[in-house]
Order: structure tokens, then C-alpha cells, then sequence
């Protein structure tokens, strides 16, 4: 099996994965980026948390001043959401792939070693090798330990 070396695999596309891979491409480092879905690129604020949000937040103020409007021009809301958050994955995904240090590979990433990353496309096993390896993988709700809020249905994650 072939192995390709890097300079810094960096495993998670988030907000720090994607800073620091920009960080070291200018310093002419070449850098692996592995993320598991094309649809997290970018990581979890622009997809599924703060982006999101406020974009709904933003198209519900505007639904308020809508009294009569049909379930299909609200339903219109969602697609706004979507197109948002699909424009910010794409350029998020295009500032990296498209630099010549930088290679993205979609899928799972797994040690192998301690310098072996295995990625698991949705078609093959790809091996990434390099001394430099660094973790920024995911977000996760916390709920504060306030009372009222831990167990209420009310409260969103």
C-alpha cells in the first residue's frame, strides 16, 4: 500500500483545522486536511451551529411581519438556510483544495501509528504519513448545570 507523506496531516476540517492549514500551506508546508463528511467543511459553526442559527433567527424576524403568509413562502426559509450555509462550505472547502500544499481528503480518519493516519474514503483506504499530526475534531452540547434549564423540554441542542 503506498503511503503519502506530509508535512502536517490535520485531522478535522473546524474552525481551527481550517486556520491552521491555510497557516502552514503559506509557509510552503505540505499539509493533508482529513474530514469525514463533505457537508462539515468548515466545521460545526458554520454548518450546523452559529451560521445556521442565526440565519433562521434572522428569516424568523422577517416571518413576524408576515401574518399571512402561506406555509410554502415560510417553508422558503429553510432553503435560505441551506443556500447560506452550502455558499460558506464550498468557499471554506475551495481555499484549501485549491492551494498546491494543501490536499483534502474526505473521510475517516484513524492512527494507525503514531505517525500513520488511515483514511477511509467512501471507495478506498488511503495511508497519510507524517511526525506532525494534529486533532480538531468535533463539537459537542454542553448544557450548563443552571437550574431550569437541564431536562427542559424548551431547551434546544
Amino acid at each position: 500500500m503506498d503511503m503519502n507523506a506530509f508535512d502536517v496531516i490535520i485531522i478535522g476540517f473546524g474552525k481551527g483545522g481550517k486556520t491552521l492549514a491555510a497557516e502552514f500551506a503559506k509557509r510552503g508546508r505540505k499539509v493533508a486536511i482529513v474530514e469525514r463528511s463533505d457537508k462539515m467543511y468548515g466545521g460545526t459553526c458554520i454548518n450546523i451551529g452559529c451560521i445556521p442559527t442565526k440565519t433562521l433567527v434572522h428569516q424568523a424576524k422577517i416571518a413576524s411581519g408576515m401574518k399571512d403568509a402561506t406555509f410554502e413562502e415560510r417553508s422558503e426559509f429553510i432553503s435560505v438556510k441551506e443556500a447560506v450555509t452550502s455558499a460558506l462550505r464550498n468557499k471554506n472547502y475551495h481555499n484549501l483544495a485549491d492551494n498546491p500544499n494543501v490536499t483534502v481528503y474526505t473521510g475517516v480518519g484513524s492512527f494507525v501509528s503514531s505517525d500513520v493516519v488511515s483514511v477511509r474514503t467512501s471507495t478506498e483506504e488511503i495511508m497519510l504519513t507524517s511526525k506532525q499530526i494534529i486533532i480538531n475534531t468535533g463539537a459537542e452540547t454542553v448544557i450548563p448545570p443552571i437550574k431550569g434549564v437541564v431536562g427542559n423540554p424548551l431547551v434546544y441542542t
